[in-house]
């Protein structure tokens, strides 16, 4: 990985395209080992940040496509750690395929909103069983309990990307297979 400064990281796209295809193969593979790699296809692509805002993603929906437009600055930031952040851009692109696949089962419910109370029921248990956990609970449980997975969408959509990898614990992860079982099929091998 080459290690450019903020502005020529931004200036030359395909360094952004070099950084991100490995994060982007990463999480289409853990979509499919999970069963989801019939749904739609998810592109990314670039934004130069101006609200100052480092970490922001922005996830784009329309017509059943998904488009993930990730920060470039928040990429060149990446770009500057000695560590290959392979997994922290996968996570964002799955976070935010995830408000896209949420966008899915509520077109498929057949009573509006169904979709969004199994959620805020899910999160709410959540932060039930974690307040009896305490600071006991692994550390992907920890993480889902940050100030930013107080709204219940942006719990599930944390709780996605680790379900995807396979690091959500139970009971949780039996949530994100019950939620999606009609929109999975068998994995391939």
């Amino acid at each position: 990985m080459r290690f450019l400064p903020s502005v020529q990281f931004i200036e030359q796209s395909r360094v952004a395209d070099e950084f991100v295809a490995p994060a982007a193969v990463l999480a289409n593979r853990l979509l499919d080992a999970k069963g989801l790699g019939g749904l739609p296809p998810c592109s990314v692509s670039y934004f130069i940040e101006e609200l100052h805002r480092p970490g922001a993603a922005i996830g784009l929906h329309s017509k059943g496509r998904a488009n993930v437009r990730l920060n470039l600055a928040w990429l060149a930031k990446l770009a500057q750690q000695e560590t290959a952040p392979e997994w922290e851009v996968a996570f964002v692109i799955l976070h935010e395929y995830a408000h896209f696949v949420l966008e899915l089962l509520e077109a498929r419910e057949v009573s509006p909103g169904a979709t969004r109370r199994r959620i805020e029921a899910g999160h709410a248990d959540f932060l039930r069983r974690m307040s009896h956990l305490g600071w006991l609970a692994d550390p992907v449980s920890r993480k889902l309990l940050s100030n930013h997975n107080a709204i219940a969408e942006e719990w599930y959509c944390d709780a996605f990307a680790y379900w995807v990898a396979g690091t959500l614990p139970e009971p949780h992860a039996e949530f994100f297979y019950e939620l999606l079982a009609g929109v999975r099929f068998p994995p391939t091998s």
